[in-house]
């Protein structure tokens, strides 16, 4: 059975804005044309899709089932258009990077490597779930994520760049500074700082205190890993990060990097795209990077 792939990209856009009229504004087609198509399309599948409601539709479980699918076309599509205006016009290759903030230092290294423009690249920091989202909308040609690799859309693969182990960030004075490695029940007394909490870091930071037992008696909600920086500068708390957040203040001698003695203290960093042979070049140009 033939599938017409305009009505699965038509399906995407109605499922992305989540109603029939604004859908059919964005196509440029009438209403009755964008209802006309989806009609075609449940009797095709064999299920409803979509049910209606006031604020627009919701999308029934076969309707879930299939969206990753009609999002993977709609991006493969969009991928050919954007190919097509760069050969065609000849302008310069951009692509369009989604960054963990926990991996903003990374981000840094790749546009500084990239600034000339060949091929030119945008960065946008979010977090995981939400680049991960955007790389399967199609707004985003790849991100670099953190414990990213279980449950992707289908259509996306991770491929693991880098690791780097969670540790006991310190003020440069601090008592436990000059450990080489400390046990998490000595944290139990300690100004825990905290970032924002839907951060990798943080998520990762609170089971490893759980598997070791320990509660920390006084957490600090910062709400940015900027905060939390500054925060240890001027000797507030302690915090659990990777050390690549706080590397110039490490090197410097302002913060202290100590080790934690317990197990789950690895984060794993993946890039989140398309399988790698359906990658623009420029894509994989950018993420090939990563590994150098």
């Amino acid at each position: 059975m033939r599938v017409n792939p305009e009505y699965l990209l038509t399906f995407s856009t109605v499922a992305e804005v989540g109603s029939v009229s604004k859908a059919a504004e964005h196509l440029n087609l009438s209403q009755p044309a964008v209802s006309g198509q989806l009609r075609a399309l449940t009797e095709l599948i064999g299920e409803p899709l979509y049910t209606r409601h006031a604020r627009g539709i919701t999308l029934t479980e076969a309707g879930l089932e299939l969206l990753p699918h009609a999002q993977a076309l709609a991006r493969t599509m969009r991928q050919v258009g954007e190919l097509a205006h760069v050969k065609r016009h000849r302008v310069k290759s951009h692509v369009r990077l989604g960054v963990s903030w926990t991996l903003s230092p990374r981000a840094v290294t790749l546009a500084d490597h990239f600034r000339e423009g060949h091929p030119s690249l945008s960065v946008h920091a979010a977090h995981t779930p939400e680049l991960i989202a955007r790389v399967a909308r199609g707004e985003l040609d790849a991100a670099l994520t953190v414990d990213a690799s279980q449950g992707l859309p289908d259509g996306l693969e991770a491929r693991r760049f880098a690791s780097e182990d969670l540790r006991l960030i310190t003020p440069a004075q601090h008592p436990l500074a000059g450990e080489g490695y400390v046990a998490p029940r000595l944290l139990a007394g300690e100004t825990l700082l905290l970032p924002m909490p839907e951060s990798s870091v943080r998520r990762r930071a609170a089971r490893l205190l759980e598997h070791a037992g320990v509660t920390p008696e006084r957490p600090l909600e910062l709400g940015s890993f900027l905060a939390v920086k500054d925060a240890l500068v001027r000797g507030i708390g302690v915090a659990i990060l990777p050390r690549s957040l706080v590397a110039a203040e490490v090197d410097c001698g302002l913060l202290a990097s100590v080790g934690l003695e317990t197990v789950e203290v690895t984060l794993g960093y993946h890039a989140i795209s398309a399988p790698l042979p359906l990658l623009p070049g420029a894509v994989r140009t950018v993420l090939d990077r990563l590994t150098r």
